[in-house]
């Protein structure tokens, strides 16, 4: 074996055919080093020229006059291997040295479980081996953390799975209220489009609504751009809306439907006034009526106050061979009677199955099951689908330059 630099194509070949996050791609490598001069791809080959282990690393400045490295959810390999984990990590070492690196941060996209909506483990992976090799070449974990943090990736995610399923079977996994929501949005003529780059305001104004809502911070508009720049074809930016005018056509032309009907029942009744059958029939179709007129009155009012096409969600997704991922999002509160996003994740778990990707990622949870937790809400939206939690083995850091490293977190708590 021998650790070498790898070509952007050898790279790419090799993470579409192991499982890999998306940060892990030529697009962002190639991005970086155009914009930035700050990503490498480096790599083990085995004596028959194969590649068997990759990884995207990519440099910031660190404590003014060094350099901090980070992994990417990399690298990419076979981490039972534990000759291989040892063999890539020492060299990894040596390679960082010549650019004068303070510490590296390393976060393997490897599960350490896989769990139902409500946490309880299914499934515990045996990380033990590779945990005792990393510790002992320097590599400190940071511990099995909760919540969200600006400085991690979220080691909690949760995922549908995909694989040998087609949309009948995934929809009739999911509970009964998200199948529902979804016809629904069929019914109220909800549409689904992407934005181009140049539509990214529209985005992110649903996605600032988002923000106020709940109370928090997450990026500025500028960074919605730059991930669409670096991803390419590979990151869309969709947009859930209806059109109010279509709507109300379909309305009209039911209670045009309806009334016809009742005018039927009418005449049966004329002719067996005793019928229970026909009365019950003539009430449903009452209460139909009266229930479709309500909507066409509201549809109404929506138009003459906020007008005929109303934006109701929008996300950001970015997908590779493996993987659909949900990032980011946000919605018009005043109009989730509309449930866009219901039909935004809808249509995106359609695209991952007419692509053949196995897996669509919904992303971060805190960890936290508990009806008290943060995101409690989004964990219920997500498990409507039928998701289930996937717990990420988590961070470590080796310092490359001990006692610069130590100095330096020594001066960030004076500084804090």
């Amino acid at each position: 074996m021998y650790f070498t630099d790898l070509t952007s194509n050898e790279f790419q070949s090799f993470v579409d055919n192991h499982f890999s996050h998306y940060t892990q791609s030529a697009d962002h490598y190639q991005y970086r080093a155009e914009h930035f001069d700050d990503a490498y791809l480096v790599g083990v080959k085995n004596d028959a020229q194969e590649i068997v282990a990759a990884c995207l690393l990519t440099k910031a400045r660190s404590f003014k006059f060094f350099n901090y490295f980070y992994t990417h959810r990399g690298p990419v390999m076979d981490y039972n291997n534990i000759e291989l984990v040892n063999f890539f990590f020492k060299n990894l070492t040596q390679f960082l040295k010549k650019y004068n690196c303070l510490y590296v941060l390393v976060d393997p996209y490897i599960l350490e479980s896989v769990r139902n909506a409500e946490g309880e483990i299914l499934d515990k992976f045996h990380n033990d081996l590779m945990m005792k090799e990393l510790e002992q070449l320097g590599y400190k974990h940071q511990g099995y953390t909760t919540g969200y943090s600006e400085m991690s990736q979220i080691r909690w995610l949760s995922v549908l799975d995909l694989k040998g399923k087609n949309g009948k079977e995934v929809l009739n996994q999911m509970d009964y209220q998200t199948r529902r929501n979804i016809k629904k949005t069929y019914e109220m003529g909800v549409e689904v489009r992407d934005l181009s780059i140049e539509e990214t305001p529209k985005f992110y104004k649903l996605f600032h609504m988002a923000e106020e809502k709940h109370g928090f911070k997450f990026r500025d508009e500028a960074y919605f751009k730059y991930m669409q720049q670096v991803y390419g074809d590979h990151a869309s930016l969709k947009l859930a809306y209806v059109d109010l005018n279509k709507y109300l056509n379909t309305l009209n032309e039911k209670n045009d439907d309806l009334t016809s009907q009742i005018s039927q029942v009418k005449a049966a009744l004329e002719e067996s006034p005793n019928s229970k059958k026909q009365k019950n029939k003539y009430n449903q179709l009452s209460q139909q009526l009266d229930g479709n007129q309500r909507k066409i009155n509201e549809t109404k009012e929506m138009i003459a106050t906020d007008g005929s096409k109303l934006d109701l969600a929008a996300a950001l997704y970015i997908y590779n061979e493996h993987e659909v991922y949900y990032l980011s999002s946000g919605s018009n509160p005043k109009y989730n009677r509309y449930m866009g996003a219901y039909r935004l994740q809808w249509e995106m778990i359609k695209f991952a199955l007419e692509h053949n990707i196995d897996r669509y990622n919904f992303y971060g949870v805190t960890g936290d099951f508990s009806d008290q937790a943060e995101d409690y809400g989004v964990q219920q939206f997500k498990k409507g689908f039928d998701a289930h939690i996937e717990e990420y083995i988590g961070d470590f850091i080796k310092p490359i330059k001990p006692f610069w490293y130590n100095i330096s977190k020594l001066f960030s708590r004076f500084k804090n």
